[in-house]
C-alpha cells in the first residue's frame, strides 16, 4: 500500500497500538514470565488487566540469543495467521510487522522501543528484522500460549473467517444497520417499542456465506428506540453468539475491541439465537427461511391474542383479509396463522425459549409469525400459509414512491431566494441527471444555493465548541491526497479555512461532505433549517399538499416511501424537521442509489425497491418531476406520474405520462 497510513487506518483492521517507554530491566533471553508479579509499569499493567493477558515471556531476536536464528527469521517472514491475538511489546531494538489490509495490500509497521502492538486473530501478517538485527520484546498471551502459525492460504480457517466477519465492511451489514434503526424508530412511533422495550436481530447474509453461517446484528439493552443509532448495534457470531463487533458509540474508536461497561446485548438475544438455530434446520438450496426477528410490546397484539382459536389442539390467531401480510411472506388474500405462547408471569426472555421452540416444532410447516401473548416476537419467513383464498378488490397501488426535490419539496428549498450563489456550479437539471455527483453526505437536493451557504456560515460558530480531532484528521488526509499539505497553525483555523475554500470550489470530497452533514443536522435540530413542503396551489386556505397526500395514502392502507439521490439519513431529516411538522410517521422506507443498487434513471433501481417492499412492480406508483426517472420506473413495470410544480423545469410534449400539479391529484 503506497502513501501514509494512520493509526485510525490500522484500528479499522483491528490492529491496536500503544507507546509506553520501558521502565526497569527484563531478562535478556527467552524465558517464561509471570506478568502479574513482574510488570514494572502501571500503564502496561492496566492494559494487561483490561485485556486479560495472564501469561508472558521475553524473547530476544538476534544471532547470539535465538537458536537457529536464520531459519526462524525465514519462518517469521512467511505470511500467516494465528488462532489468537499476537501481542508484542518492544523493550529494546526494532523491527517490522507487515499486515494485509482488506484489499490484500501490505502495510509495513515499524516498531521500536516502547511500541506495544496487538494483531487480531486471523489477520494475515509477517515479521522481519531491520539492519540492526536485534529485537528484545515481551510477548503476552491469554491463557496457554499458542505458537503454531497457520501459513497462507488459510482463507477457510475459522480464525480467518471470524476476522473477516469482524472487520470486513460488508455492504449488507451497513444497509441492515440502517434498516434496523429505521424499523425500530417506526415501531416507537406506533407505540410498539416505548422506552427501551423491544429488540431486533437480523442476519447479515451474503451469497458467499449464505444464511446459516451468517453473523447476526442485535440491538442493545437499555437504549430507547427513538434514540437508537446504527453504531449502537452488536454483531454476534452465528450459533455461538460470540461478540464480533461491539457498539462504537459508547466508546472511542480506539477501544472498539473493548466491551464498554454500559454496553449490553438485548436479553432477547437468547430467543433470537434459538429461533435462528431451529429454523436453520429447514433449508432450501442452502438458504434458511428466517433472516430477521423482532420483539415488540404491542397492546393491539395482546388484545388480538385474546381472540385465539384452536388448531390441532394448539392456540393460534388467524389473520385474514389483510393486504399487509404480504410483507410477512403470505399472499394478501391468504391467511396468516400465528401460534400463541403464554408469557409466564415474571418470566425473562431466555425462560420463554423452550415454549417457543416447541411451538416452532409443532407447526413448522404452517407458521410464518410467532407472537407472545404479552410480548410479541415476529419472525419473517418465506413460507406461504394459504387457507380458503379470498380475492379482494385492490384499489390503486400498494406502494407510493416519492421523489424529493420538485415533487414533495420546492426547488426553492435549496435555492437562496435572494439569488445568492457559492462558487461556479452546474445547472440544476444537469446535476439531477447524474446521481454519482451526489455524495452520501448530501441531501439529494442538487441545487445547493441554500444549504451550502448555510454550512459556510454555520461552521464559524460550530467550530468553536466542537471536538475537531476526527474532522481535522479527515481534512489532513484529504490534503495529502491532494498533494497539498495543510498549512501549519491552529487546528480550528485550518479546518475553517479549508471548509470555506472547498465549499466555494464546490468540491465533493468525503471530508467536506461529512462535515456539512454534521452542520446541516445541527441546523435542523436548532430550527435554523426546515424541510419545506409543497402547499396546494388551488388557493384553498390551509390546504397542505404533501402532508395531506401522505396522510390520505396511509389512511387508505398504502405504504409511502422516498427515493432520492441523497443519503437515507438526510432524507429522514427533511421530513422529520419539515415546516409542516414531523412527517416521518407516514413513511415506511427511504431509498438512495446505494441501497437501490442503481441510479434513479436505471430500471434496476425500481426492480430492487419493489423486491424490498415485497410487491410486484405493477403495484407501485412513482411520483417524480424528471422524465428520465419516470421512464426508468415504467421500464421496470411501475406506474409513474410526472409532477408540474412551480420552479420545476418544463417537460417535453407528448412524453406519454400522466401529469399532476399536486400530490392530492395523484
Amino acid at each position: 500500500m503506497t502513501g501514509a497510513v494512520t493509526i485510525s487506518d490500522l484500528r479499522d483492521l483491528g490492529v491496536i497500538h500503544w507507546h509506553i517507554p520501558p521502565v526497569g530491566d527484563y531478562p535478556a533471553k527467552a524465558v517464561p514470565w509471570e506478568p502479574k508479579d513482574g510488570i514494572q509499569d502501571k500503564q502496561l499493567a492496566a492494559i494487561r488487566e483490561s485485556r486479560g493477558y495472564n501469561y508472558a515471556d521475553i524473547i530476544t531476536c538476534s544471532e547470539e540469543c535465538l537458536p537457529d536464528y536464520h531459519n526462524k527469521l525465514k519462518a517469521f517472514f512467511e505470511e500467516h495467521i494465528h488462532s489468537d491475538e499476537e501481542v508484542r511489546y518492544i523493550l529494546k531494538g526494532s523491527g517490522y510487522f507487515d499486515v494485509r489490509d482488506l484489499k490484500d495490500r501490505w502495510i509495513r509497521i515499524r516498531l521500536s522501543a516502547g511500541d506495544l502492538i496487538v494483531l487480531p486473530e486471523g489477520i494475515y501478517h509477517r515479521f522481519t528484522m531491520d539492519t540492526k538485527n536485534f529485537t528484545h520484546a515481551m510477548r503476552l498471551f491469554k491463557g496457554v500460549p499458542v505458537w503454531t502459525p497457520i501459513n497462507r492460504p488459510a482463507d477457510t480457517h475459522l480464525s480467518r473467517e471470524r476476522y473477516l466477519q469482524r472487520f470486513q465492511p460488508l455492504e449488507e451489514e451497513l444497509s441492515l444497520r440502517s434498516t434496523i434503526v429505521s424499523c425500530l424508530r417506526g415501531f416507537f412511533a406506533q407505540g410498539w417499542c416505548l422506552g427501551s422495550s423491544g429488540a431486533m436481530a437480523c442476519r447479515v447474509t451474503s451469497k458467499a456465506s449464505g444464511v446459516v453461517n451468517a453473523p447476526v446484528l442485535v440491538t442493545p439493552s437499555g437504549v430507547p428506540k427513538e434514540q437508537l443509532q446504527e453504531e449502537d448495534l452488536f454483531l454476534l457470531a452465528a450459533g455461538s453468539g460470540e461478540l464480533l463487533k461491539l457498539p462504537t458509540k459508547s466508546a472511542p474508536k480506539a477501544a472498539r475491541l473493548t466491551v464498554s461497561r454500559a454496553a449490553k446485548v438485548s436479553d432477547s438475544a437468547a430467543v433470537f439465537q434459538a429461533v435462528f438455530e431451529r429454523r436453520s434446520r429447514h433449508i432450501r438450496a442452502g438458504w434458511s427461511d428466517v433472516t430477521a426477528i423482532c420483539h415488540i410490546h404491542s397492546v393491539p397484539a395482546i388484545v388480538a391474542a385474546e381472540n385465539k382459536e384452536v388448531l390441532g389442539g394448539d392456540p393460534v390467531l388467524r389473520i385474514r383479509d389483510s393486504e399487509m401480510i404480504k410483507g410477512l411472506g403470505v399472499s394478501g388474500d391468504g391467511v396468516l396463522v400465528v401460534p400463541i405462547i403464554d408469557n409466564k408471569a415474571l418470566a425473562t426472555e431466555p425462560d420463554l425459549v423452550p415454549d417457543l421452540i416447541r411451538a416452532l416444532q409443532r407447526i413448522m410447516e404452517l407458521m410464518s409469525l410467532a407472537a407472545l401473548q404479552s410480548n410479541s416476537v415476529a419472525e419473517w419467513s418465506r413460507e406461504e400459509v394459504v387457507e380458503a383464498p379470498r380475492k379482494r378488490l385492490r384499489r390503486g397501488p400498494a406502494v407510493v414512491l416519492l421523489d424529493v426535490e420538485g415533487t414533495t419539496t420546492p426547488i426553492s428549498f435549496v435555492k437562496a431566494r435572494g439569488g445568492a450563489n457559492v462558487g461556479a456550479r452546474a445547472a440544476v437539471w444537469e446535476r439531477r441527471s447524474n446521481f454519482r455527483d451526489c455524495g452520501v453526505g448530501e441531501l439529494g437536493l442538487s441545487a445547493e444555493e441554500k444549504l451550502f451557504p448555510y454550512a459556510a456560515t454555520a461552521v464559524d460558530s460550530w467550530i468553536q465548541t466542537a471536538n475537531l480531532a476526527d474532522v481535522a484528521k479527515e481534512f489532513e488526509k484529504q490534503c495529502k491526497e491532494d498533494f497539498c499539505p495543510a498549512k501549519c497553525g491552529r487546528q480550528n483555523e485550518e479546518v475553517l479555512r479549508l471548509t470555506k475554500e472547498w465549499i466555494a470550489k464546490d468540491r465533493k470530497v468525503p471530508a467536506l461532505k461529512d462535515l456539512q452533514g454534521k452542520l446541516w443536522k445541527a441546523g435542523y435540530e436548532k430550527g435554523e433549517l426546515k424541510g419545506e413542503m409543497f402547499e396546494d396551489q388551488s388557493g384553498q386556505m390551509g390546504s397542505e399538499d404533501t402532508p395531506e397526500a401522505m396522510a390520505a395514502w396511509v389512511a387508505a392502507g398504502k405504504r409511502v416511501a422516498i427515493f432520492s439521490s441523497g443519503s437515507r439519513e438526510a432524507q429522514r431529516l427533511i421530513y422529520q424537521y419539515s415546516d409542516k411538522g414531523d412527517l416521518t410517521s407516514y413513511l415506511s422506507a427511504y431509498f438512495d442509489p446505494k441501497s437501490a443498487q442503481a441510479s434513479k434513471q436505471e430500471a434496476k433501481a425500481y426492480e430492487e425497491i419493489a423486491l424490498s417492499m415485497g410487491i410486484n412492480p405493477s403495484e407501485g406508483l412513482f411520483c417524480t418531476d424528471v422524465l428520465g426517472e419516470a421512464q426508468a420506473a415504467r421500464k421496470a413495470g411501475w406506474q409513474a406520474v410526472l409532477l408540474k410544480r412551480p420552479g420545476n423545469a418544463p417537460l417535453p410534449e407528448s412524453h406519454g405520462f400522466r401529469e399532476a400539479t399536486s400530490l392530492l391529484d395523484v
